[in-house]
């Protein structure tokens, strides 16, 4: 398969879209969209679990590229390659802040135990094909490209499928209990990914998500979707639907979402309404 020559750090430079910007806006809050990718605000706060999750992909990403040369690192290595991740991300993160039950030390040991499980399950080898695999698409009647990077792609065998080998794009996730079945099935993740490697190669990928659990014992489990030209069109029409409310300027706040506990700019939702400035002209789609 023939990689691109661009790397996700390139890409950011110019204008785009993207799947974090995107799902911020559509699935957690249009106002928090507006102060990070308009605004560019500094977050107030900065959960640990984003530095952790960072530094989680770090590390299975060096898993990847040495298993992709039939090696394995060792979960004692794997958790010195983490630690070092996650101690510089946090010393860059903005104003981070730990749960009370947390500290540094102790969540490297969560992530010891959690590299030790992975180890041990880890089941890809020569069939690795793309490690942090970059990309970047035009949407049909939008202005900006959409870019990301896939964790890993994989050739994997499907029966009953036309096709004796399929792409699957893999994407590692860390999370605080493990998914429900059909959770991957509605995910958008899954569908902006898949859309711009079809685009990209004009084959049609499966893509599974690898989600490691922060539980006492943790647990690995491979969640598998596959997208089809239905999802693309709707896909098309929902980015379109986006670029246009950004254009008009639409940020409304989300009063009910899941993610205001945590939200970096909380101080900044609630003196909204008394500072509201945005407008269609001085409002650029940025991500």
């Amino acid at each position: 398969m023939k990689l691109p020559s661009y790397t996700l750090e390139q890409l950011r430079e110019a204008p785009h879209l993207s799947y974090s910007a995107l799902n911020t806006y559509l699935n957690i809050c249009q106002l928090q969209y507006f102060f990070r990718y308009v605004e560019k605000i500094e977050p107030e706060r900065t959960p640990v679990a984003l530095p952790f999750g960072t530094a989680f992909h770090s590390t299975l990403s060096e898993q990847a590229q040495s298993a992709k040369k039939g090696e394995l690192l060792s979960a004692e290595q794997l958790t010195e390659i983490f630690a070092t991740y996650f101690k510089s991300n946090c010393d860059n993160a903005a104003n981070l802040v730990f749960k009370k039950e947390d500290n540094q030390d102790d969540l490297i040991a969560t992530a010891a135990r959690m590299l030790e499980t992975v180890t041990r399950e880890w089941c890809d080898y020569w069939n690795i094909e793309a490690v942090a695999m970059p990309f970047q698409v035009d949407i049909p009647g939008t202005e900006l490209p959409l870019i990301g990077e896939i964790d890993m792609v994989v050739a994997e065998a499907l029966p009953f499928s036309e096709e004796p080998v399929t792409p699957c794009l893999v994407d590692f996730k860390t999370a605080a209990r493990m998914w429900p079945d059909g959770k991957a099935d509605r995910d958008l993740q899954a569908t902006v990914f898949s859309y711009a490697f079809e685009k990209l190669t004009g084959k049609r990928p499966t893509f599974r998500f690898d989600v490691i659990t922060k539980t006492k014992t943790p647990a690995v489990r491979h969640f598998y979707t596959i997208r089809l030209p239905d999802d693309y069109n709707r896909l098309e029409r929902l980015i379109q639907a986006v670029e246009h409310a950004i254009q008009a300027g639409v940020f409304l706040p989300n009063e009910t979402s899941f993610a205001c506990s945590d939200c970096p700019y909380a101080s900044h939702c609630r003196t909204w309404h008394c500072s509201a400035k945005s407008s269609a002209a001085e409002t650029k789609v940025a991500a």
